[in-house]
Order: structure tokens, then sequence, then C-alpha cells
């Protein structure tokens, strides 16, 4: 995984032209030249099915003789613009696969691309008010600002921690299906 120093130069080759606070995603899929679409578009293009039934963005690859990219992504997700952002992040870094790893790579550059370290507004005290204002899941935003401010928790931690919350609301759904069963 790279690091944050790494992974916040890279940012900043994108986020030069931006002047406004939260980033517009928009702005860099067309530099880019990635497209875009709304979920009722991923339903059409995708003949019926919805590819955004378990996440609320894609990145696809169209292929031919130039490999074309479009993002999917669902309008109407609270944090779309974070979304888009991961999505472009995996495209900006050259992932090719889903793993936990690539995966916490393009959160982090997503935040470093959705609110620029040299561009946060001074007004933003905490975690909240960057997740508030930025449009970024807690939790990432959380992990963003410790980041910023030296609070570094190693990834493989927060890993643990996010497995024994799946296994414990996967225990509790287990038992309260168990308790509607039995009545």
């Amino acid at each position: 995984m790279r690091s944050f120093k790494q992974l916040l130069d890279i940012a900043q080759i994108y986020t030069k032209q931006f002047t406004s606070f939260p980033c517009n995603p928009f702005l860099l899929c067309t530099q880019l030249q990635i497209s875009f679409k709304v979920r009722s578009q991923a339903v059409e293009d995708f003949a019926g099915t919805n590819p955004l039934i378990s996440t609320p963005a894609i990145l696809y690859k169209e292929s031919g003789k130039v490999p074309s990219y479009i993002i999917y992504f669902d309008e109407t997700s609270m944090y779309w613009r974070f979304y888009i952002f991961h999505e472009i992040a995996h495209y900006v870094l050259g992932h090719t696969s889903d793993s936990l790893q690539e995966e916490q790579e393009a959160n982090l550059m997503a935040c470093l691309l959705i609110a620029p370290k040299n561009k946060l507004p001074t007004y933003l005290k905490n975690a909240r008010d960057l997740s508030v204002f930025a449009e970024i899941p807690i939790a990432y935003a959380e992990e963003y600002w410790n980041y910023l401010h030296k609070k570094i928790i190693k990834p493989k931690i927060i890993f643990n921690i996010m497995i024994s919350v799946c296994i414990l609301t996967v225990i509790l759904d287990i038992v309260s299906f168990a308790l509607i069963l039995s009545n």
C-alpha cells in the first residue's frame, strides 16, 4: 500500500485546478476522459439489470481498440460525490482488483481528491465537520482526519475492528431471526 505522502503527492497532481470545496468529481472525470452515468442509465446499459445494487458506484472499462471508462453512480446516495472520487482513485492508481488494500487506498485517495489537504477551510475543527462539509462517510473522514493530524492508526487494526463489527452484526441477526422463528 502506498504511503499517505505518496497518495498526497498523486492527488495534488489532479486537484491543483480545483477552486471550490468540496471538489467537483465531474471536472476530474472530464479531464481524465471518463464518462459518468446515473443509475437509470446503468440499468439501460446493462439490459435491465442494476449493477449498483450492492455498491453506490462502479468503474466500468469498455473494451475496444482504445479502452474507455464509465463511472456509473447512484445519484440518490448521500455520499455520491465521495463514491465517484473513489472510482476515480481506482483509475488514477491503476488498480486492477477489489482487494482490501486497493479499497483502503481508493478510500483515502477519494478523501484527498474531494477535500485536498491544501484547500481545507480553517473552520473545519474535527472529522465530523469534514464529513458534513465534504460529504465524506464519517469512517473515512475520521481516517483522513487522523492522517492529516498524524494520529495514524494502522490499517490492520481498523480492518480487525471492522471484521469484529461485521461478526457481531451477523450474530445479532441470527439471534433476532431465531427469536422471530421461536414466536
